[in-house]
């Protein structure tokens, strides 16, 4: 009896103390992994994250990952990003910085305004976003239309085709009804299902069933765009101006590489 008696109280000793190392071992690997690694928000395999482009779920994911290789300034949980933009692309496997996030509407800075201009009254030289930084062009009209033309007054013209008026930043990109869209590609002519919006489909509240909406901010135009606004400081309006009566306006995305956003 004596002996049976001193077997189980060996065999729950083994237990106690089988156990108490387990636990210590959790405890020692877990109080590493908090020590030696953090939670961080990346941009998931297989997505890119375009300028101005809401984030979703879909978007992102949170990863463990190594506290040395942690950027200042990364997001640490989705609900920082989720909704918000991204001011340039951020490629798959780039940790997101909150410096480079915004929820802004793209409002004037101090002594700027918005001022929208009709499409037909500019040329997309790129496919341009909401939140683009843009390079403003005139294109010149032929020599025997300008010939009668004085010398441009708030711009120089350097050029017999074309001169380069100033930077900017898009502001926003409405469609031919007035709503907002998300990109504008640039197509001299219009496709004929944006055409058929255009003059038959302003009534309608049906739209493709795989376009996705964000509050106001569509993925896809349904009908023609007709807008681009840019937030100008009054000479910039007044340079516009004068350039629309020389020539064409164009517009072109300035490019930037991974190198330049990392």
């Amino acid at each position: 009896m004596k002996k049976q008696t001193m077997i189980v109280i060996c065999l729950i000793s083994l237990l106690l103390a089988g156990s108490s190392f387990y636990a210590a071992t959790q405890y020692i690997d877990a109080l590493a992994t908090e020590k030696l690694f953090a939670p961080v928000v990346k941009v998931a395999a297989g997505k890119e994250i375009s300028p101005f482009e809401p984030i979703t779920e879909n978007d992102v994911v949170l990863v463990q990952e190594e506290v040395d290789e942690i950027l200042p300034e990364s997001a640490r949980a989705l609900s920082d990003v989720i909704g918000k933009k991204s001011t340039q692309t951020i490629y798959q496997g780039e940790q997101l910085l909150t410096k480079k996030l915004t929820d802004s509407q793209l409002l004037p800075g101090k002594g700027e305004a918005r001022y929208e201009f009709p499409l037909l009254s500019i040329q997309p030289l790129t496919e341009l976003r909401k939140g683009d930084r843009v390079k403003i062009w005139v294109k010149y009209k032929n020599f025997a239309e300008l010939q009668d033309y004085p010398e441009p007054a708030q711009f120089k013209k350097t050029n017999d085709t074309a001169d380069l008026l100033f930077e900017s930043q898009l502001a926003s990109v409405r469609d031919s009804n007035g709503s907002e869209i998300y990109t504008l590609k640039p197509n001299l002519l219009p496709s004929p299902d944006q055409m058929d919006a255009v003059f038959h489909g302003a009534g309608k509240k049906t739209q493709p069933a795989n376009e996705k909406r964000y509050y106001d901010y569509r993925v896809q135009p349904t009908s023609l765009p007709a807008f681009l606004g840019f937030n100008l400081t009054d000479q910039e309006y007044v340079i516009l101006n004068e350039a629309m009566t020389y020539g064409m306006l164009q517009v072109g995305h300035i490019m930037v590489s991974k190198e330049q956003a990392s």
